[in-house]
């Protein structure tokens, strides 16, 4: 999806919920300007768009489809390397423009999604469920999507010592390798599981080749 196409994807959306009166041109500036910030290169439109892509072909699986689609939208809206309030801050930011125009409990339920991105264990509901293994869905791309992701990531944090992030880096991958279970849904779990594992293996393998530690 290009931005022209992500754009009126996000209006419809906000329209809808909103009302015809709403105007979402500047929301989407408002959007557009977060996710094209320069300290970003993974955490950027082209995620929002693999996301909405992802969410798109499992549509007949998720059923508060447009809870999922708006949580997309907004979940990385405000993102700092690092920070731990990431997600919050990206929920208050959605709850603030969106109250007094959507309806509370979509506005709620939106905004427990946008935290279910922490990624601190499992998901509460199946809902939240899909919005966390569309968040991951990544790690299952091809090798050399998931390759380039991980270089992006790299990318974010420049300030950070090679040393210091790998090291970081494979302890995170170390601990997803212990979960049970990637992906939390039965659609992305038979979809993406192994891929996903099987790449996490080999850029673990290849960070520890390069003298790397956890």
């Amino acid at each position: 999806m290009n931005n022209q196409q992500l754009k009126e994807r996000f209006s419809a959306i906000w329209v809808r919920h909103a009302g015809p009166d709403s105007a979402p041109e500047p929301i989407w500036d408002m959007l557009y300007t977060h996710y094209s910030e320069p300290h970003r290169h993974y955490h950027t439109l082209s995620h929002l768009a693999q996301c909405i892509e992802e969410l798109d072909a499992a549509k007949d699986m998720v059923t508060e489809f447009d809870e999922t689609e708006m949580s997309i939208w907004f979940h990385d809206i405000i993102y700092q390397y690092g920070a731990k309030d990431n997600e919050s801050l990206s929920a208050d930011t959605f709850r603030d423009l969106a109250s007094g125009h959507m309806d509370p409990e979509f506005v709620g339920r939106v905004c427990e999604f946008i935290i279910a991105t922490q990624h601190t264990g499992n998901a509460q509901s199946l809902g939240e469920a899909y919005m966390v293994d569309i968040d991951l869905s990544g790690f299952g791309l091809p090798w050399d999507g998931y390759l380039a992701d991980s270089n992006a990531l790299r990318e974010e944090a420049p300030k950070v010592s090679d040393e210091q992030y790998y090291s970081g880096k494979l302890r995170f991958l170390d601990g997803l390798l212990s979960w049970e279970q990637l992906f939390q849904t039965d659609y992305f779990n038979k979809r993406l599981e192994k891929r996903a594992r099987e790449n996490i293996k080999r850029y673990s393998a290849q960070l520890r080749d390069q003298g790397f530690e956890a």
